[in-house]
């Protein structure tokens, strides 16, 4: 089940995959000012949530009128809006989600949104971050991940929790197989693909694939 989350971060560009992902979704989740970003591309979210205070007036009005999901919270709260609209995909039983709006401008708001991907509560899902130049996937051990070349020639591999281990990387021009990548090692960075595919597979370990824009 694919989940599309629009976040409350900037969003100068979106990726040409969009109106793709716009027709195959089984949901869209607007989180706080996510909303706004909604508007303004005229979707119609699924469901808004978060305590809200950073959604246009006229935007939650309409929304209201349009009949989306609307859940409140405080603003005193443990969580993100991000993480809350996480919550509510996951209990959904989604199993992709691309989270637009999550990356660029603050660099702690773009840093807790990449690590708030890496949860073990969401190990079922496959999350996508797009951001101005790149897409960014939260990879899970035991599966096999292929990367095209109209995502991105040059694709770097950084472990985010602990070491990598059976690490295999084909159609790269530094292929690896059964391979140990350690954790805050620069070892897997800027890697480039060698053909039009390439595939990640590992058996332990959680990893952050990075697919940088063609230059």
């Amino acid at each position: 089940m694919l989940t599309l989350i629009f976040a409350n971060g900037i969003l100068e560009t979106l990726p040409d995959i969009l109106p793709d992902l716009l027709e195959r979704t089984d949901r869209i989740i607007a989180a706080d000012g996510g909303a706004n970003h909604c508007a303004r591309l005229g979707i119609v979210p699924t469901m808004l949530i978060g305590d809200l205070d950073s959604v246009e007036a006229d935007i939650l009005q309409k929304f209201q009128t349009q009949g989306v999901d609307i859940h409140r919270h405080p603003p005193e709260k443990d969580e993100t809006d991000l993480e809350l609209a996480l919550d509510l995909a996951l209990d959904g039983e989604a199993t992709t989600v691309w989270l637009f709006g999550a990356l660029g401008g603050r660099w702690d708001m773009s840093l807790a949104n990449i690590l708030l991907g890496a949860q073990e509560k969401y190990r079922t899902l496959h999350i996508t971050l797009p951001g101005p130049d790149c897409l960014m996937h939260i990879l899970h051990p035991g599966k096999t991940f292929t990367v095209h070349k109209s995502q991105g020639r040059k694709v770097s591999l950084l472990p985010l929790k602990n070491d990598v281990h059976g690490l295999t990387l084909k159609g790269f021009q530094y292929p690896l197989r059964d391979a140990t990548l350690r954790f805050g090692s620069t070892r897997g960075v800027s890697n480039v693909l060698s053909g039009p595919v390439g595939t990640v597979h590992f058996q332990k370990g959680l990893l952050l694939c990075v697919c940088l824009a063609n230059e």
